[in-house]
């Protein structure tokens, strides 16, 4: 399949800011054979979260997977695509609500 035939996507992951975490993820696209042609990581509006933006071109049926993949590594809390430049503002208020939710586990145990 030509390049120009797939889709440029959009990922974006909330992780914490833990060693090796960009390596892994890496890794994933290495894997599948996928080229990064746009990363960003910096800290989210959420203390202490980071957050990734990945920009991929790969078929329909791939993105899931990948995404899935990412979000199965320990330090990601979630995981988001969309086609680039369409954007769903609820990310940030997700990932809030994660975060509360895990600190209110770790403070009931």
């Amino acid at each position: 399949m030509d390049s120009k035939d797939l889709k440029l996507y959009e990922i974006t992951a909330y992780t914490e800011n833990h060693v090796g975490l960009l390596s892994a993820i890496a890794g994933i696209f290495a894997r599948r054979s996928l080229n990064i042609e746009k990363l960003l990581v910096y800290p989210s509006d959420v203390p202490g979260i980071h957050k990734f933006k990945i920009v991929t071109r790969c078929e329909d049926d791939k993105i899931e997977n990948v995404v899935l993949q990412i979000e199965k590594k320990v330090d990601v809390l979630k995981a988001f695509y969309h086609i680039n430049n369409e954007y769903s503002g609820r990310e940030s208020q997700l990932v809030r609500e994660l975060v509360a939710q895990r600190e209110k586990e770790e403070n009931n145990k």
